[in-house]
């Protein structure tokens, strides 16, 4: 527990230096926004030194990350100085932030013990995670190296796991544990920034009521999105028991996730029981920091220069890094935040003065976002071929189900907001509703139904959101609620109507990315919108109207705290195990020679020499590519599928050739290939001796030196390095 200890005390020292930072950017909005201090900080902490190390100015190294940290902090002292974040007899603010402290540790501190039940950092993407941290700790300059095919670079958004490889080194914890540390702390972080949104958004619309008031209700609303948006499932959770009653400890918990055939379905909930430190997950925080610029973007437009050129370039800068980072984070999450700052931004203008200079702004931000990440667009490849539409579009009643098991309850928390708007009493609301289905069912034989459903809901909400906007600024803030809820429904709906041209085009799944990550971004807009619809239900429904409503969402709320409570005991294998922070765990008790084997190498072996190992299928249960993995070090391939993703090509010479090194009795053959591949040490573990016979083996005695033994595992330097 003191790694645990150590990790949430460096966040929280994060999240107080960014303190000052986050008063400034969102010095417009009520609560100024400091509860999304520390992922602000975090990232200005990161930034300078990653750029400095992408231009080959510094190297990377644990003194560069200190140094990174202090510079951080010293700012944090002169900028508080100047202008301190908490202002004189602003008892609101104050509380808001409060909470949000409180927010983020118990989320940390919650989670880390239940993820302390399943700590194994292996299967599913927990590797390439784990790789990619590693081998970025084994880099001195960016972008690193490919830990999977040596001498190339990682052609992957990885600014994500800088962020944990930065606080690992930081913090001097072993990456297996720090890895484990990153996944409460990015929940925490999450959690933490959904709360900083809804809160802010409901205090936007405040206006007229008493401060301590006011601030109750918007600390309660950020609660119940946090509630929504981290803390249940999707109604498919339930559904899974319902159907197959089985023990908790036996609960399918991974079905849940696959709703839509071909596609991924996830919820944060289930990724953060699963675990993967992937990019969609880290991206959250900072996803939703630029939801909160936009709202104040909405609600009172960018800074003007004319009051003080230096604060409005300041503000520009530090609102391009924000956006520019989720383009190093995960890609497909970067449209989405423009997309949303820019219609903000559209919304304050329709209303104010100067709207060609506010358009030179947006124009200006957008390119800022870019131009400080220069060095990441320059170096990756994005292995995708443009958008293409889809033709084989679900059936109408099979799409309405799946969005309902996904998306069931924040879309029935929506309805009041919808029936408000239409003024209408609520039976004539439901009989258009069902004369509508049936126009849309007519559209059945193309199977169009429900996209033109979602499609017009998406539209009609932009619609109101556009048309709701007034010069009061009071107005604003629900023209923006709005904007989410077109946003969400339409970011629901694209994934029947275009795809993402990638490495799975052609095969069943030929959509997964573009399902997978425009519905995790729409499950935060529908989640936070409904909150916000919850905080004003009172003026939404009346009477009898309201009483369905209010039943519907107990009932659904009941079912969406099924998948949680469930999966949990199954995922943990009912808390049978003692909890710990060992990600080697699984490893340690299969073969302790390897793990002996893999912590020596990491503490007696500088730089990032290219290693051999034996090449495993992704996903390998077996252990395959295990060494690079813990490591960082290269290894000459391994995860070939993955690097296919990656835009790798000529990745079966080298498989065969580090089969044939461990398979042949020839050693000029074994040495040559050695030699091409620029290998320096050889490792013969568990997962060599089960693939290949000993006789093969014992050539290596004499390829190179044997310089690390541990039960049945062996370390041996080659080439160069051996002698």
């Amino acid at each position: 527990m003191i790694d645990a200890a150590l990790f949430w005390l460096l966040a929280l020292a994060i999240g107080i230096a960014g303190l000052p930072f986050a008063a400034f950017l969102f010095a417009r909005l009520p609560g100024r926004g400091l509860a999304m201090a520390r992922p602000l900080g975090l990232l200005l902490a990161a930034y300078p030194l990653w750029l400095l190390a992408s231009t080959g100015l510094i190297d990377y190294a644990r003194w560069s990350a200190l140094a990174a940290l202090g510079l951080l902090a010293a700012a944090a002292v002169f900028a508080w100085r100047r202008r301190p974040p908490f202002a004189r007899d602003d008892a609101p603010t104050l509380r808001l932030w409060l909470v949000g402290e409180a927010v983020f540790t118990l989320a940390f501190f919650g989670w880390l013990l239940l993820h302390s039940f399943a700590p194994d950092v292996w299967q599913t993407e927990k590797p390439m995670d784990m790789a990619i941290v590693n081998a970025i700790n084994r880099s001195d300059a960016f972008p690193p190296h490919d830990p999977w095919l040596a001498g190339t670079s990682l052609n992957y958004y990885y600014l994500g796991h800088f962020l944990v490889a930065l606080l690992v080194r930081a913090a001097g914890v072993a990456p297996e544990v720090g890895f484990n540390l990153a996944v409460p702390l990015f929940f925490a972080l999450s959690a933490g920034a959904v709360y900083a949104v809804a809160s802010t958004l409901t205090l936007s619309w405040a206006s007229g009521r008493p401060p301590a008031a006011a601030a109750r209700t918007a600390v309660l609303t950020g609660l119940a999105a946090l509630a929504l948006a981290m803390l249940v499932g999707n109604l498919a959770g339930a559904v899974q028991l319902f159907e197959h009653p089985v023990a908790l400890s036996h609960y399918d918990w991974w079905s849940p996730s696959r709703v839509i055939d071909g596609t991924a379905n996830e919820f944060p909930f289930f990724s953060f029981l699963l675990a993967d430190l992937h990019a969609h997950v880290m991206a959250v925080p900072f996803a939703l920091a630029v939801l909160l610029f936009s709202l104040q973007l909405a609600v009172a437009g960018p800074r003007r220069p004319s009051a003080s050129f230096a604060a409005g370039a300041m503000e520009l800068l530090l609102g391009g890094l924000v956006l520019g980072a989720l383009y190093a984070i995960n890609s497909l999450d970067y449209p989405t935040a423009a997309v949303i700052g820019s219609l903000a931004l559209l919304l304050w203008m329709l209303a104010a003065r100067g709207r060609g200079w506010a358009a030179a702004w947006c124009a200006a931000w957008l390119g800022a976002s870019v131009l400080l990440f220069l060095p990441f667009w320059t170096h990756f490849d994005p292995a995708t071929h443009g958008l293409a539409l889809v033709t084989d579009h679900a059936h109408f009643s099979r799409f309405i189900a799946d969005v309902g098991l996904i998306y069931g309850l924040p879309l029935w928390i929506l309805v009041a907001a919808f029936a408000h708007r239409l003024s209408l009493p609520f039976r004539y609301l439901a009989w258009a509703a069902v004369a509508a289905t049936v126009v849309l069912v007519l559209l059945a034989p193309p199977r169009l139904g429900g996209l033109a459903l979602f499609l017009t809901l998406s539209a009609f909400s932009l619609f109101v959101a556009f048309s709701s906007t007034s010069a009061a600024t009071g107005q604003r803030p629900h023209s923006f609620l709005w904007l989410l809820i077109g946003v969400g429904l339409g970011l629901v709906a694209i994934g029947e109507l275009v795809y993402v041209r990638d490495a799975f085009e052609g095969t069943p799944s030929y959509r997964f990315n573009t399902v997978f990550k425009s519905g995790y971004q729409a499950w935060f807009l529908l989640a936070i919108a409904a909150a916000c619809t919850l905080a004003r239900s009172n003026e939404r429904l009346r009477g009898r109207s309201r009483l369905l409503w209010q039943g519907g969402v107990a009932v659904l709320l009941l079912l969406a705290t099924v998948y949680p409570v469930a999966a949990s005991v199954s995922r943990s294998d009912g808390f049978a195990q003692s909890p710990t922070l060992d990600g080697l765990r699984w490893l340690e008790r299969r073969s302790a020679g390897d793990v002996a084997s893999i912590k020596w190498l990491r503490a007696s072996v500088g730089g990032a020499p290219t290693v051999l190992e034996a090449v495993g299928p992704d996903f390998d249960p077996a252990g395959g590519g295990r060494v690079s993995t813990f490591t960082g070090f290269p290894a000459v391939v391994n995860w070939l599928g993955h690097e296919k993703q990656w835009g790798h090509d000529r990745l079966l010479a080298r498989d065969a050739a580090v089969r044939r090194i461990y398979s042949t009795a020839d050693t000029g053959t074994a040495a040559a290939l050695l030699r091409r591949y620029g290998v320096r040490y050889v490792f013969v573990g568990s997962v060599e001796r089960r693939l290949y016979p000993r006789w093969a083996l014992t050539k290596f005695d004499s390829l190179g030196t044997p310089v690390f033994r541990s039960g049945g595992a062996v370390v041996y330097r080659v080439g160069r390095a051996a002698k």
